[in-house]
């Protein structure tokens, strides 16, 4: 009997991780039906992350009241579950600090807070939670952290000793940083940040000037974020470098993803001892797939468009990584190839590269995207694989 592992990403548009996964063991199992094929959903640290982290365990889903990007009262979820007698959370922060909470007509993110997004903290660490897996994408927000770094008890002071306000008009008038109540537990409390792209936090490639346009910010406004957010950036290395405690000297304001999530990055490296990750690499081990792939005969993943881009740290990349450190074979499968999928084919990573476009027709093809058709013709296109399977096992 065969032990095959499939961890496919969502084709997007179609089938979510999990969808694709079993539309894949369904095919395999109308051949083979005695064979062991065991599903692990997938993601690179974006659409479908919750799913895979969570799709083989008993979750808890809790649901706050906290303050939304615009210092409203939104309503945002989070996830915990355990492992190894630890209680993990799983939060995205754009449930309490994203761009779709914000209408259009609003959007300036020289007064959106990252306030709830510390609540939710706050709450998940009332949970017994002191592990945290928390995703940083989508964010409305660039306000280097500090609304999150408020609700947490840190106390960011103007010149005459009072609190600032929200956003990141206010990043201009700090001139310390007061630690005196930040809450007790929160020094037990680990943080991997799901984190895939490479800003600083400040400059050219920085959060303001490469992502305040997308939130509503001005030419000006991009401006004045950016020279507020090297003088706030002042304030805190020249803390961290005096020794006092409370910063965690582990990064500065040019390590690659401080400018993630407008400077979100940045308050979980400096203040919170967070690990800037990518997602993919935090999913794959939380899910412990490298335990799985080391015992299976085959792997297969897979996304909706196989090409270049797939080696650029996607989901199938990464699970082609991990077979490969075992020399098992992979089969990636996809909705459809891009013109330069022969870089996957040549990329050593996979043994085979299969399209589920292959065997539709035209006619089949203008449909393809919807659900159930896509369910169906991957299945379908994986059992026609696998009937030839003893000639691919003799290949090997």
């Amino acid at each position: 009997m065969k032990k095959i592992i499939v961890a496919v990403d969502s084709f997007k548009g179609s089938m979510t991780s999990s969808e694709a996964g079993n539309a894949i063991k369904n095919g395999i199992r109308d051949i083979h039906p005695d064979w062991n094929i065991e599903v692990y959903p997938v993601a690179d640290g974006g659409e479908g992350t919750l799913e895979a982290l969570t799709y083989h365990r008993s979750v808890t889903e809790r649901t706050c009241t906290v303050t939304g990007p615009l210092g409203d009262h939104v309503e945002a979820s989070y996830l915990w579950y355990e492992r190894d007698s630890e209680r993990i959370a799983v939060i995205e922060m754009a449930q309490a600090a994203g761009l779709p909470l914000v209408p259009i007509d609003k959007r300036n993110p020289l007064y959106t807070t990252t306030y709830g997004v510390g609540e939710l903290i706050r709450d998940a660490i009332d949970q017994g939670c002191r592990k945290f897996i928390i995703g940083i994408g989508g964010s409305a927000t660039n306000d280097a952290g500090i609304g999150m770094l408020q609700a947490l008890g840190y106390h960011f002071y103007d010149r005459d000793g009072r609190d600032i306000s929200f956003g990141a008009k206010e990043l201009a008038k700090i001139t310390d940083i007061g630690f005196e109540d930040v809450i007790r537990d929160l020094s037990s409390c680990r943080f991997q940040i799901a984190c895939d792209v490479k800003n600083p936090f400040v400059g050219e490639q920085g959060c303001s000037r490469v992502y305040g346009h997308q939130k509503g910010a001005t030419a000006i406004d991009v401006e004045k974020m950016d020279r507020s957010m090297a003088q706030f950036a002042d304030l805190v290395e020249r803390i961290a470098a005096s020794g006092r405690k409370g910063i965690f000297p582990n990064g500065d304001r040019n390590t690659p993803g401080a400018g993630a999530a407008g400077g979100l990055g940045y308050a979980f490296l400096m203040f919170l001892d967070g690990v800037l990750r990518p997602g993919i690499d935090i999913v794959l081990d939380e899910i412990r797939l490298e335990e799985a792939i080391a015992q299976a005969d085959l792997v297969i993943t897979g996304e909706g468009r196989l090409d270049a881009q797939t080696l650029m740290g996607k989901t199938p990349a990464g699970v082609a990584g991990l077979a490969k450190k075992y020399g098992k074979p992979v089969i990636a499968a996809a909705g459809c190839f891009g013109e330069d999928v022969i870089q996957c084919r040549q990329s050593g990573l996979f043994y085979d590269c299969i399209a589920v476009n292959d065997i539709l027709s035209e006619q089949e093809r203008m449909h393809a995207m919807e659900k159930e058709k896509a369910i169906n013709h991957l299945r379908m296109r994986m059992r026609k694989y696998f009937e030839n399977f003893e000639l691919f096992e003799r290949s090997l």
